[in-house]
């Protein structure tokens, strides 16, 4: 038993020291890092719920053959592809969640980069309970590929949401205005997960139909953008402590 877990475990938390280590300017409160990893895995389990929730009370579930349409040439059924949508905003949800009640309250929320490493950690955590049921329904090959590959991509996914969350606290702070105390905020924290959660569910579409490379690419693509990202909120972090230093 237990190397099984060690199987499934120690995968997730290499990929989390990663993306702790991918910034060097600042130390992170690793109880809290901890803490959303074991998040992630609980957003897990309520999306599992979810996902089931659609496949059992709507018609979008995924061995849906009617009607068809025409995507990218392909003839491809409706309901079972809008059902892999759905998917992807159910899990972005869940992890969104989970940024909501340990993040956005956070003393530990300073920057918008550290938003960008909060949702990263909690992704992990929620590939990391994927595939304890991967494992179980397929095998460790499967979990294998699913290390090198989902892992990283989960975490892609939902950066754009964690920079939009850290932006949306900070927009709490200074805004002054009545009407846009709330409204702002919360439409940044809206636009944020509904970028993960297309993206996320524009993934879960591409392996459904069986255009593998084209999500594969996708994942190079959010790589590539979650670095950008990433580079942004460090050289603006960079910039307000050099501000505050100077002042």
């Amino acid at each position: 038993m237990l190397p099984i877990i060690g199987i499934v475990l120690v995968p997730g938390i290499l990929w989390g020291w990663v993306f702790y280590h991918a910034q060097r300017y600042k130390k992170v409160y690793l109880p809290l890092l901890l803490l959303l990893f074991i998040g992630g895995m609980g957003s897990g389990l309520l999306a599992l719920v979810l996902n089931h929730a659609v496949e059992k009370y709507t018609l979008f579930w995924p061995n849906a053959l009617w009607p068809q349409i025409i995507v990218f040439g392909k003839s491809i059924p409706l309901f079972s592809s809008g059902f892999w949508f759905f998917v992807g905003f159910n899990e972005e949800f869940a992890k969104l969640l989970v940024l909501l009640a340990v993040v956005y309250p956070s003393r530990h929320l300073e920057e918008v980069f550290d938003g960008i490493l909060y949702a990263a950690v909690i992704s992990v955590g929620f590939a990391t309970l994927e595939n304890f049921y991967y494992l179980d329904q397929y095998g460790i090959a499967v979990v294998a590929t699913r290390t090198v590959i989902t892992v990283p991509a989960h975490a892609f996914m939902s950066v754009p949401m964690g920079y939009y969350v850290a932006k949306s606290r900070l927009l709490l702070e200074l805004t002054d205005a009545t009407k846009f105390r709330f409204y702002l905020p919360m439409l940044t924290i809206i636009q944020g997960w509904f970028i993960s959660a297309f993206l996320h569910g524009l993934y879960d579409f591409f392996l459904s139909v069986g255009m593998e490379r084209t999500a594969y690419l996708q994942i190079v693509v959010m790589g590539g953008i979650s670095i950008w990202l990433s580079r942004v909120a460090l050289r603006a972090s960079r910039q307000q402590n050099y501000g505050d230093s100077t002042a």
